[in-house]
């Protein structure tokens, strides 16, 4: 079976052809340490602004092959070729497909040898060659542009390894018909490979990352870095799978990638979350998706539930004082959910995939789970995103690895830690590890440079009241869109000082809001972000896992509004860093 990148063939593929090869591909025998790349972007065509080939295949010891597929009916009559597609639309072109391969895989192999550095620069002289696959015809007749063993036609079923392998001959004896002997070395090795991947992947193996800004809530497109896009390669073959990471490591926006990949396969796949905003915004995200990308299931566990209450056709009753709410979500909600599907499995799902799995993992949330999930929770398929060393803030006192151990003791699952920050600037990283104590991997800060993080000690509220309007005027005049400031208190907005601003509008938390300012508490805001935040009502940074989770949340500008007594405590503990080096 060959790797195929991207792993799961898009659901927007229109060509049925297309989909037939991509299954040929990964169903071929024998071709373990091949590399198939399915509808690789050109940014740096030969003839045209940008371009695409519909695969590239990477063959250890045979060469690097560029193949267009043409599904339906092909003719070509004076020079102008005719496509006519099982709709019966038809489509005519000068450029023929083979001219259209040939063009992809120069310009490809030009981009290799841009992008190759000093210690792989061979594989910009690797051995190439293209090909046309019509599988729908049997195609008789070649014109003078064209050989026989350049053509995948009806004749040869699904065998595209010995397709390959005819390109591969071909190709090199025309080589050597005009340049003599062709150098073993120039034929690509598995780790060949393995690194046109990393130069490759970039190029077309993009998904949407979540940008929690109110404007919009706008969707942009980012490229992940080589270690994130081996996580998600590694948990698609296991079944089960912890990936863990400090903040800003892309830990949300790969659980969504995992739900989209599971569910294009098939599978009745859940997108679980703790936190409302982030179910809420999921919500969203997924409704303006194709229907083929939608998950059974997406939001929060306890809605979950709530959903299972009503399709038992009971009703329950949400109590309104603070402590009777957390007994009921955490002990009496899921008590009564467990009863239900033990006498009447109402759903089941396929695959589980949990966001901020390290405020989900009880005993009586992991057993729903288990009841819920084909095959159980032993022996089927689920995906736990979590930060289980900083933000289990919900966890009562139990730490990362009691977690994680006391899922071990349930059943086997791999697990793949994160290790790039790719959510905050330099400047943030360094007052997070100043502020909590994070001893980080040297790889995990990134390099970004950004503003300086702003402390702003006040005597009073009377003060700090003060300095925040004058902020926030400050942002308005550097024209700074409200929607990209969010205030983070770890004080209920009736109880923070935020509630005494006049001078600007201050809206509570909604990823939709693009006009005004907005609020939310440091624990509603866990797992989302936004270009400016500030921090209020610190008087203390003494809750560790608490300020991790707060400062986090910036992207590119942090202001932190402290008490004199918090900044006593920031001074003492960056002497304490400085001291320790």
């Amino acid at each position: 079976m060959a790797r195929m990148i991207p792993s799961v063939i898009s659901p927007e593929t229109k060509s049925g052809a297309e989909k037939k090869i991509f299954r040929w591909f990964q169903n071929a025998p024998n071709t373990e340490d091949w590399v198939v790349f399915h509808s690789l972007g050109i940014a740096h065509h030969q003839t045209l602004i940008e371009g695409e080939v519909d695969f590239l295949v990477v063959a250890p010891q045979f060469g690097i092959f560029a193949l267009e597929v043409k599904g339906g009916r092909v003719k070509r009559t004076d020079g102008m070729w005719t496509f006519t597609n099982r709709g019966g639309d038809v489509t005519t072109k000068s450029r023929g497909p083979f001219e259209q391969a040939s063009e992809a895989i120069y310009s490809i192999m030009a981009e290799i040898k841009e992008r190759a550095d000093s210690i792989h620069y061979r594989v910009a002289d690797l051995h190439f060659g293209f090909g046309v696959m019509v599988p729908d015809i049997e195609y008789g007749t070649m014109g003078i542009d064209e050989e026989p063993w350049q053509v995948f036609d009806c004749n040869d079923g699904d065998n595209v390894r010995d397709f390959i392998i005819r390109i591969a001959e071909g190709s090199k004896k025309k080589y050597e018909e005009t340049y003599g002997r062709l150098n073993p070395s120039k034929l690509p090795t598995s780790q060949d490979a393995k690194y046109l991947i990393s130069i490759l992947r970039s190029d077309f193996d993009k998904i949407l990352a979540i940008k929690a800004r109110i404007n919009n809530a706008e969707q942009e497109l980012v490229e992940l870095t080589e270690k994130q896009y081996k996580c998600l390669d590694q948990i698609e073959e296991n079944r089960r799978g912890i990936v863990y990471g400090p903040a800003g490591t892309g830990k949300t926006l790969l659980a969504i990638e995992q739900a989209k990949k599971s569910v294009a396969q098939g599978k009745k796949v859940a997108l679980i979350c703790f936190n409302s905003s982030i179910g809420t915004w999921f919500e969203t995200y997924f409704q303006e998706l194709a229907e083929e990308y939608k998950p059974i299931y997406v939001g929060t566990f306890h809605k979950l539930l709530l959903h299972i209450i009503n399709l038992a056709g009971e009703t329950v009753s949400v109590p309104t004082d603070a402590n009777a709410k957390k007994d009921f979500y955490e002990e009496v909600l899921p008590s009564k959910v467990f009863e239900i599907l033990i006498d009447n499995p109402l759903m089941e799902f396929d695959e589980i995939v949990i966001d901020e799995a390290q405020d989900l993992v009880r005993d009586n949330y992991i057993d729903i789970i288990d009841l819920l999930l084909k095959k159980g929770f032993e022996h089927g398929y689920w995906k736990f995103f979590g930060d289980f060393s900083r933000q289990a803030i919900y966890a009562d006192g139990v730490d990362g690895r009691e977690m994680i151990e006391h899922l071990e003791d349930r059943t086997s699952f791999i697990r793949y830690k994160l290790t790039e920050n790719c959510r905050n600037t330099k400047q943030i990283c360094d007052d997070i590890q100043t502020i909590t104590g994070y001893d980080a991997p040297k790889d995990l800060w990134t390099k970004v440079e950004g503003l300086p993080v702003d402390h702003k000690t006040c005597s009073s509220d009377e003060e700090q009241l003060e300095k925040l309007e004058s902020l926030l005027k400050e942002l308005q005049d550097k024209n700074i869109e409200n929607g990209k400031i969010t205030i983070l208190s770890p004080k209920s907005k009736e109880n923070s000082i935020v509630s005494r601003i006049e001078c600007v509008k201050i809206k509570d938390y909604d990823f939709k809001s693009s006009e005004n300012v907005t609020f939310s508490t440091i624990q509603s805001f866990k797992g989302l972000e936004n270009s400016v935040v500030i921090l209020t009502d610190v008087n203390s940074y003494s809750v560790v896992n608490l300020m991790y989770v707060a400062l986090s949340r910036a992207r590119t500008a942090l202001y932190i509004f402290e008490s004199k007594n918090a900044h006593n405590e920031y001074s003492d503990l960056l002497k304490r860093r400085l001291l320790n080096g």
